[in-house]
């Protein structure tokens, strides 16, 4: 049984490795470009405006390409209340590696789905004044290392330039969903 088990291994392995290696496998710096989004993070952090760059880095398959990205986000605001003033800070910076799967498309738009791993880099300060006047405040900073999911859809907007929308979920130090626009210059052809 165990050798039965063994051969079907090794043999499902060879065949995944004869499909890649008939495979238009390209992987080089394809394009750069950047992004702009609607972020809603969890809880107490409110809705914000984030931004960031992305590159693509070639094709393993002809459905499957690689990519990596650098997200930013901050939100700070101020509340008050009878027994003093704070102000609250929320900053996120994520650099991300990306698989993405294009789905069978007959049309321009290319629809894919994917996910990959990210490392975050997050800082939260919190400033607070008392009723008397006193300052008091506190910061935190950690790196972590998370997961996202994203899907959307790439147009050709010229020959040298895609136009993309991107739906994303990160799991962080601070888990956000992302609403995502942005172009890519493509560089190689």
């Amino acid at each position: 049984m165990r050798t039965l088990l063994r051969v079907l291994v090794v043999g499902a392995f060879v065949l995944a490795l004869s499909e890649l290696s008939f495979a238009q496998t390209n992987i080089t710096l394809n394009g750069v470009g950047g992004h702009l989004g609607y972020v809603m993070p969890e809880d107490p952090i409110e809705n914000t405006i984030g931004f960031g760059a992305q590159a693509d880095l070639g094709t393993i398959t002809e459905s499957i390409c690689l990519a990596a990205f650098l997200d930013f986000w901050s939100k700070s605001y101020d509340a008050g209340s009878t027994y003093g003033e704070a102000e609250w800070s929320w900053t996120e910076i994520v650099i991300g590696a990306s698989a993405k799967y294009f789905f069978p498309s007959q049309s321009q738009f290319k629809p894919y789905a994917g996910g990959g791993l990210n490392f975050t880099i997050g800082r939260s300060k919190w400033e607070y004044t008392d009723y008397l006047g006193h300052k008091h405040e506190d910061s935190d900073s950690d790196t972590d290392i998370g997961a996202h999911i994203f899907g959307g859809v790439e147009y050709l907007l010229s020959p040298n330039l895609n136009g993309y929308a991107e739906l994303k979920y990160h799991t962080d130090g601070a888990d956000y969903f992302g609403i995502f626009a942005g172009v890519t210059y493509l560089l190689a052809k």
